[in-house]
C-alpha cells in the first residue's frame, strides 16, 4: 500500500515530466509508423517494377507477344504513393520511375485490347448451326451465310487494320521502355525498402 502512495505522489509530483515523455513517445509512433509505411510500399514499388520488366523479357519486348490474361502491373504502388519519396529522392529519379509506370499501364492498356479484339475475332467466327430448331422470333429467324474455309483461314492469319496497329504499338512500346531495376533510381527504392526499425528519417 505505502508502495502504491509513494508512486502516485512521484505521479502527481512529476506531472509536467510525464506529460513530456508521453509526448514524444506518441511522435515517435507516429513517426515509426510512418517510416514502416514507407518502408513496406518501397518494397511494393520494387517488386511491381521487377514483375513488370520480367514480362516485358518474356515477351521479347513484345516480338514473341504477351500472355492476354495477365497484365504488367496488376497493382499500381507508384501513383498513389509519390509524394512518400519527394523528399529522398531526385527529380530525374522520380520522372524515370513515373515514366516507366506509365508506359507499362499503357502497354496493359494494348493488351486489354488486343484481348477484346481476339475475343470478338473468336465471336464473329462462331459457326452457326444448320438445321438446328428455330428458337428466335420470325424476325430474327432469317439463314444467316456461313463464311467459307478459306475466309476463315484469312481472319486468322491476317489480322484487321485495328488489330495490326495494336500489335505494332505493342512491339514498338516494349522496344523502348528503359528498365528500372539496376538504375540508381531503384537502387535509392532499394535503400529505402532495406531500412531498419530505428532508422526514422
Amino acid at each position: 500500500m505505502n508502495k502504491i502512495m509513494i508512486i502516485l505522489q512521484f505521479l502527481n509530483d512529476n506531472t509536467g515530466v510525464i506529460t513530456l515523455v508521453v509526448g514524444f513517445l506518441a511522435i515517435y509512433l507516429y513517426l515509426k509508423q510512418k517510416a514502416d509505411a514507407k518502408r513496406d510500399i518501397a518494397k511494393l514499388i520494387l517488386q511491381e517494377i521487377r514483375y513488370a520488366e520480367q514480362q516485358i523479357r518474356n515477351s521479347g519486348r513484345g516480338s514473341r507477344g504477351y500472355s492476354l490474361s495477365s497484365r504488367l502491373l496488376p497493382t499500381n504502388s507508384w501513383d498513389d504513393n509519390i509524394h512518400l519519396f519527394i523528399t529522398d529522392m531526385k527529380e530525374t529519379e522520380i520522372d524515370m520511375i513515373s515514366e516507366f509506370y506509365s508506359q507499362a499501364a499503357y502497354i496493359d492498356y494494348l493488351i486489354e485490347e488486343r484481348s477484346k479484339q481476339k475475343l470478338n475475332q473468336k465471336f464473329s467466327l462462331r459457326p452457326i448451326a444448320i438445321g438446328q430448331p428455330a428458337t428466335t422470333t420470325p424476325a430474327e429467324d432469317i439463314p444467316q451465310q456461313q463464311p467459307t474455309p478459306q475466309q476463315i483461314a484469312q481472319i486468322i492469319q491476317e489480322p484487321n487494320f485495328n488489330e495490326q496497329i495494336t500489335m505494332n504499338l505493342l512491339t514498338d512500346f516494349s522496344s523502348k521502355i528503359e528498365f528500372l531495376y539496376n538504375t540508381p533510381a531503384a537502387e535509392k527504392m532499394r535503400q529505402l525498402s532495406e531500412r531498419k526499425w530505428y532508422q526514422l528519417f
